[in-house]
């Protein structure tokens, strides 16, 4: 990094199981790290989950109700989401149990969305090896329509066809985690659903709800500031199914902190309430530079790359926003383009552009492929408008910087830095955020209910 040097202290990231160190140029300042407010997960999760079973928020007991003979659907989240389902569904199944369902009547929908199926080792890991045998499972097939229920249109346009096994149900169980979400604010609810166990079609029209030149990133949005979010839940309710959730509150490693169960709008809003005091981060003042680490979302380059997305208000417009992606699984189901300018004149192309006529664009150049790849495009040409981006991974494609053409991609963490020195100033400032994947960024005048403590930035 030339005449620029190296800070006498290593910054240290959570890594696969072990530690990234990373060595930042010595004429930046580091401003500090952006971690959330840190609560302590209970060494029992299945003990805080039937706590919570016990009191439902806005739903009738699980154990209260009648269940004989009646068809049980239990949706849990796919092996991107590093949900520990396996160590709280005992109580859950205890529940259904003591309400007389029969193992026979009970059967697993894993929420892939379009991601691929989920591997039996994989579904061994979410549900637990004996119960991935003992009970009945599938994942769900977005481009299967014959598995697919056409339920009718929202009011934003929205055609909604999900699985046919949510139609054929008499209760459908969700059981997953509440996270930051880039289109939608929060996740958990009835995202379970849909996306989750919609139709490839319903998903990418509900992706492109609120997607426009005014506003790309929703992460952290309340639900009645998210078109996509009340698009989903205006789907989901043609199904006019019983619906309980079972949704968990995790902190930074990814350990559930706190259960929220019952009715799955009420229950949701008391637990993005939760997860926004704890995941939302404070932002002083923005960067230079913002790195930002994609622990614990690390499964692929698809949910490691979030944790630029959920750090882009820490950083100033024209800055540079790097992620150091671990990418476990390598690239995964995200969409690469078959066709791309090189970084430097796209990026030129979009700021000539101006973001009024970014989404023009991505729908011309994306004509005839699948509505998903419009969001993502959408979204991530916006953000190169906004700044430069860059990530690091040992585990992508090394002809990935070829073909990315949205972001930089390097092998090398030095590299990465490098590049960035020579786009920003000499004394940079510079935000650390060593949990990427579940928090989020805002600006510091948003206030807080004076009963919570607020999660901040840390020096």
């Amino acid at each position: 990094m030339g005449d620029r040097g190296t800070t006498s202290e290593p910054i240290r990231l959570p890594w696969g199981g072990a530690t990234l160190e990373v060595r930042l140029p010595g004429t930046w300042r580091v401003l500090g790290e952006l971690r959330p407010r840190s609560v302590e997960a209970p060494a029992d999760a299945a003990a805080a989950c039937a706590e919570a079973l016990r009191e439902p928020i806005g739903a009738q007991r699980l154990a209260e109700r009648s269940l004989a003979g009646k068809r049980v659907v239990i949706v849990v989240d796919d092996h991107s989401r590093p949900t520990p389902v396996a160590e709280f569904l005992g109580p859950i199944l205890e529940e259904l149990a003591h309400a007389g369902a029969r193992d026979e009547d009970l059967e697993f929908l894993i929420a892939t969305g379009v991601h691929r199926d989920s591997r039996r080792e994989e579904v061994e890991r979410k549900l637990g090896t004996e119960r991935a045998t003992r009970f009945r499972w599938r994942c769900h097939d977005a481009k299967d329509a014959a598995g697919l229920a056409d339920l009718g249109t929202t009011s934003r346009g929205t055609r909604v066809f999900l699985n046919k096994r949510l139609a054929e149900a008499d209760l459908i169980v969700c059981a997953g985690a509440v996270e930051p979400h880039l289109l939608l604010g929060f996740g958990g609810g009835l995202k379970m659903l849909l996306p989750g166990c919609a139709g490839a079609e319903t998903i990418g029209r509900n992706h492109l709800q609120g997607v426009g030149p005014d506003r790309f990133d929703y992460v952290g949005a309340e639900a009645a500031d998210s078109p996509m979010r009340l698009d989903l839940e205006e789907g989901v309710g043609l199904l006019r199914k019983d619906v309980f959730v079972v949704n968990a509150a995790m902190n930074e490693q990814a350990r559930p902190t706190r259960f929220f169960c019952g009715d799955p709008v009420r229950a949701h809003r008391q637990a993005t309430g939760f997860v926004a005091e704890l995941a939302g981060l404070e932002v002083p003042e923005p960067a230079d530079v913002v790195l930002a680490n994609s622990f614990p979302m690390d499964a692929d380059l698809r949910q490691s790359i979030k944790c630029i997305g959920n750090s882009v208000f820490a950083c100033k417009p024209g800055g540079a926003l790097l992620g150091c992606v671990y990418c476990a699984n390598g690239l995964g189901e995200i969409p690469i383009p078959k066709r791309t300018l090189p970084y430097t004149l796209l990026r030129t192309l979009v700021r000539v552009l101006g973001k009024r006529r970014i989404l023009g664009l991505v729908q011309k150049a994306k004509k005839g492929e699948p509505v998903e790849e419009v969001f993502v495009g959408h979204f991530a040409l916006q953000m190169l408008r906004r700044n430069h981006l860059g990530v690091f991974s040992e585990k992508l494609p090394a002809d990935l910087d070829d073909k990315m053409g949205m972001a930089r991609v390097f092998d090398r963490v030095d590299g990465l830095l490098e590049w960035a020195a020579a786009r920003v100033p000499r004394h940079a400032t510079v935000w650390v955020v060593p949990n990427g994947g579940v928090t989020f960024a805002r600006p510091a005048q948003v206030t807080f209910p004076a009963s919570e403590p607020r999660a901040s930035a840390r020096g």
